[in-house]
């Protein structure tokens, strides 16, 4: 029988001790319960006894009379009483006595099977959506971080990339052909309008001759030569002046025109170099890597399927595990910092694993933990409060195991108090 089975066995007679002390006091129940009955029994003959037949006027038989007083005084037993009183203060007090008892002794020993192994655990995801393109370590593998995990199938990712390359380059190429065609255009402007402003003014001066010599033709005499003449120069002018105004006017479409296309070009540029970055980016999270040491579990078995961005698909345990175990409050006299531990894991019979107390949450004594203390004497089941040890392993101890020794596990612990 191992040290497990004799655990098992003290916990099992102190079971069966308190069952054995609950019987008793059972018994001590039914005890004065049969007393209480006898006594009332007696109470009931003496009362029936004191009776007698009392006939009427009529001579018929009248109802029994009740004892008086005085008389059912007479008819107890003297002592009944004081032994029921004595009985009941010492059921009482065994009751309180058991209860300190268990409230301030305790375990010699402290173990608890409600215990679990934690750790820290680190999910690892894909940070962009894809598929992944292969695993490159096995389940329970130990890995360091920094070590490559998965490739996600960047195919996709390198034809956009391909295709954001080349709109960035035709954009490029683009852009010097269009300032070009935009300083000629702006030139061509910068001449009609040049142009413009000239003929504006011939075709006034035209206009004011022209009116002039219409106005003082029938007057003076002037010649019907002088008046075509200036007729002729006022419409060669105002013809002139349109077609000035026609080529400032396209001149100003074709700047516009060729600005518009520049900002189009530009914007072009921009979007195909902003997409070659973030897909160089995407790219480069195709790689997945380790965050930190520890051991390999996979979180998923069909890898074919399409992920997306923080999606687990497995995790890293990490090679540092403890194990938080919850005595009850009655255990902590026996618990010190630096105890040794020994760890007895479910799932791992074959090994038993060593460690120390590295932490012992505080307990919060108020006043309305000590009055429900005082309520809890008359009661002979009361569970204190259980407060929780954290137990880190030696590291000698989970060696070659290390990788199985994962959070959630239950654990039976004994620590020893000598």
């Amino acid at each position: 029988m191992n040290d497990h089975d004799d655990l098992k066995g003290t916990g099992r007679q102190n079971i069966e001790d308190f069952v054995h002390h609950a019987a008793q006091t059972a018994l001590w129940k039914e005890d004065m319960s049969e007393i209480l009955t006898r006594f009332r029994g007696r109470i009931g003959h003496s009362a029936r006894s004191a009776k007698g037949p009392v006939t009427s006027s009529n001579g018929a038989d009248a109802l029994p009379k009740l004892l008086k007083p005085s008389d059912r005084a007479h008819s107890r037993r003297p002592g009944v009483g004081k032994r029921l009183i004595l009985a009941s203060a010492g059921i009482i007090c065994v009751g309180i006595i058991a209860r300190i008892g268990y409230h301030f002794l305790g375990e010699g020993t402290p173990t608890t099977d409600k215990a679990v192994v934690e750790g820290y655990t680190y999910p690892v995801s894909s940070r962009i959506d894809g598929t992944i393109a292969g695993i490159l370590v096995s389940n329970r593998q130990y890995v360091k971080a920094g070590d490559l995990l998965a490739e996600i199938d960047k195919r996709d990712l390198e034809q956009k990339l391909a295709a954001a390359r080349t709109d960035l380059v035709q954009a490029e190429t683009m852009l010097p052909e269009i300032e070009t065609q935009l300083s000629r255009a702006q030139a061509e402007l910068e001449t009609a309008e040049s142009r413009m402003f000239y003929r504006d003014k011939q075709l006034n001066e035209a206009i004011s001759d022209y009116q002039y010599i219409s106005k003082i033709r029938t007057k003076k005499g002037v010649s019907p030569l002088l008046f075509a003449r200036a007729k002729k120069e006022y419409e060669s002018a105002l013809s002139e002046y349109s077609r000035a105004k026609m080529t400032l006017v396209s001149g100003g479409d074709r700047v516009r025109e060729i600005q518009a296309l520049r900002v189009t070009n530009y914007s072009k540029m921009h979007t195909a170099e902003t997409t070659v970055r973030q897909t160089e980016t995407q790219l480069s999270f195709t790689k997945i890597y380790a965050p930190a040491n520890g051991h390999v579990v996979f979180d998923k078995t069909n890898f074919a399927n399409h992920l997306s961005a923080g999606e687990p698909f497995l995790k890293l345990v990490g090679d540092d595990p403890w194990v938080v175990a919850n005595f009850n409050e009655n255990q902590l006299k026996h618990i010190k910092l630096g105890q040794r531990v020994t760890i007895r894991i479910e799932a791992i019979s074959q090994r038993t694993f060593h460690g120390e107390v590295v932490y012992i949450a505080p307990v919060a004594h108020d006043s309305a933990g000590r009055m429900a203390l005082l309520l809890s004497l008359f009661s002979f089941i009361d569970p204190p409060r259980n407060v929780s040890v954290k137990i880190a392993f030696d590291s000698e101890s989970v060696l070659g195991l290390a990788e199985n020794i994962d959070p959630g596990l239950n654990t039976f612990v004994e620590i020893d108090a000598r």
